[in-house]
């Protein structure tokens, strides 16, 4: 077994080690004062937002299993349809989840059955209670809160906010439905920025990224995102689609909507970076394609040219970003007042 040289560990790696006991506090410091320039750059790419939730590749082979079974469990509800059935399938997810989540905490597997728990509780608890979405909202919501007491998973705590946010909707479309009818974008938004701000109240309790605070967290931002960015752009732009060759469907905009969606994108990746999240920037780059696509087609270039222009520019600015995060991020933080809410520059050197 081959092992790595300790003066190529990254800091990230030495923290892990003096955490787990491996290492001593003198061993760590020593360790971290010889880190190579090499591990210095591989330590500072994207190590705050780490995918812990995938272990392996064994993980994602399960995944993939347990994702096709779902898919195939959802064409039988097609079948038999019954409330009856649902709730049964539901039941069966978290038999597995029992297994993957509690027994195995093997994640990305937990993650899928997670999926599927929420999806055919909120379905069978609706066809069961047709006339009282209320009452069924508030049973998904008390069925996803167990999920998460029995598993105790990370991601549980965003599937319990949009549990939530889908009671809260529905008692506000009991209220005032014709408010819910003519303002969704809004509603939708507003659920986003709930939600952005349980994320930002998760990553004050963990400004250095390293507990479960941090995951909390990155799931929440995760769901924030596309509440947030797809709401405002639903209310501020007006989109109509129109058909290419009569058979692919693309979005149409006005020139000024697309400027308008380049003025959110902007947005959203300013608060990105404040907040050090990308999950809040992927979320906006489908809108910021569209725009950047029209306004080239309007400048005269031919429609091909249009949409590999729109790939080089979009692509290469998210190159650059990534590669430039923290001192774009560093810079901008100094503008902006302090607070225990937006997360300390990164230090390489932290143990």
């Amino acid at each position: 077994m081959l092992i790595r040289p300790m003066a190529q560990m990254t800091s990230e790696q030495i923290t892990a080690a003096l955490n787990a006991g491996i290492i001593s506090n003198a061993q760590a410091k020593a360790m971290l004062a010889q880190l190579t320039p090499d591990a210095q750059n591989e330590a500072t790419i994207g190590n705050e937002e780490n995918l812990r939730f995938i272990r392996g590749f064994s993980d994602v082979f399960i995944a993939i299993g347990i994702g096709i079974l779902m898919l195939g469990l959802a064409s039988l509800s097609f079948l038999f349809g019954s409330g009856i059935y649902l709730i049964a399938i539901a039941l069966f997810a978290a038999v597995m989840a029992e297994y993957f989540g509690r027994k195995k905490r093997a994640h990305l597997p937990t993650l899928i059955t997670a999926l599927a728990f929420l999806f055919y509780t909120l379905k069978g608890t609706s066809h069961f209670l047709s006339g009282s979405p209320v009452l069924a909202a508030a049973i998904v919501l008390i069925a996803m809160s167990l999920f998460y007491w029995r598993v105790r998973l990370p991601f549980c705590i965003a599937l319990i906010t949009v549990s939530a946010l889908y009671l809260g909707l529905a008692v506000l479309k009991h209220i005032a439905p014709d408010f819910v009818r003519h303002q969704f974008g809004w509603v939708m938004a507003l659920g986003g920025l709930i939600t952005l701000i349980g994320g930002i109240y998760y990553d004050s309790k963990d400004l250095h990224r390293s507990t479960r605070f941090s995951d909390n967290a990155f799931w929440l931002h995760l769901t924030a995102a596309p509440l947030l960015i797809h709401g405002s752009v639903l209310e501020l732009v007006k989109t109509q689609t129109t058909q290419v060759l009569g058979l692919v469907p693309v979005i149409d905009v006005s020139q000024g909507d697309a400027v308008l969606m380049l003025v959110i994108v902007a947005i959203v990746t300013v608060i990105g970076l404040v907040l050090n999240r990308r999950a809040l920037i992927v979320s906006s780059l489908f809108y910021a394609l569209i725009a950047v696509g029209y306004l080239l087609t309007k400048s005269g270039v031919s429609l091909t040219m249009a949409l590999t222009l729109t790939l080089i520019l979009i692509g290469a600015a998210i190159v650059l970003l990534g590669i430039g995060w923290h001192p774009v991020r560093n810079a901008i933080i100094k503008a902006v007042p302090k607070s225990r809410f937006i997360p300390i520059p990164y230090d390489s050197n932290f143990k």
